[in-house]
């Protein structure tokens, strides 16, 4: 497991070693708000905690959305969030062995679980432009084209490559496991060691790549969250 950047509470999230998954607080609250306001959800209706992983977001979604419950799509997920307090979480995907169905039976005696897929789920919109991963420049072999040090291994591009917050004229590229390509025909050139913002193509596989992420309020880093539930898929 990676360990957490050792950077203090109140450093600029541009002072963060690269790459990192950043979440922007306010963005988070103010999204989560704008949900409260939208559509009544009744009491069976379940967050996807599955999405992001990480008991301390799943925590402010619940009391952002005035919910009761999660849902995950492994017994690992479900007991990694009844680890960290949570009592109330259905399980998507059902048991299929003897060990997964013992493994629930043990978390009934505290944790109410529920194993179907049919009832209401609150899915990303609460991350929607509150997640991304940052980078940093590392190369700029020709104009119009920069290296950075954010590749596959730290965004994913299953679902389609990130964007570069910020700059409209940018396309980035499939890089290699450990950087990414950004090319523009116009705008302002990038340099060596400037720092970048990826918007990830699919949240929920950016978050299954790191172990931790970085809650940022007006660009300072105001808490580490583990992702306790990342690589918990039986």
């Amino acid at each position: 497991m990676q360990r957490p950047i050792e950077k203090p509470l109140g450093t600029p999230v541009e002072e963060l070693d690269t790459p990192a998954l950043i979440v922007d607080i306010s963005q988070l609250d103010a999204n989560l708000a704008t949900s409260k306001r939208g559509p009544a959800r009744d009491a069976s209706t379940r967050v996807e905690a599955w999405v992001h992983k990480t008991p301390a977001i799943a925590r402010r979604q619940l009391e952002g959305l005035g919910l009761a419950g999660l849902a995950v799509r492994s017994v690992g997920e479900a007991e990694a969030f009844a680890a960290a307090g949570f009592d109330d979480i259905r399980i998507l995907r059902p048991p299929v062995t003897v060990r997964s169905r013992e493994r629930i039976e043990q978390l009934r005696p505290s944790v109410r679980i529920s194993l179907d897929d049919d009832g209401p789920l609150w899915g990303e919109d609460s991350l929607c432009g509150a997640v991304t991963v940052s980078a940093r420049v590392t190369s700029v072999p020709q104009a119009g084209l920069a290296i950075h040090d954010c590749g596959q291994k730290a965004i994913g591009r299953d679902l389609g490559d990130p964007a570069v917050v910020g700059r409209d004229d940018c396309e980035t590229s499939s890089g290699s496991a450990e950087h990414g390509v950004v090319r523009w025909r116009q705008g302002s050139d990038f340099a060596i060691g400037d720092w970048l913002e990826l918007a990830p193509g699919d949240v929920a596989t950016a978050f299954s790549l790191h172990d931790f992420a970085y809650g940022v309020r007006d660009g300072v880093l105001e808490a580490v969250w583990r992702i306790s539930a990342r690589g918990a898929f039986s």
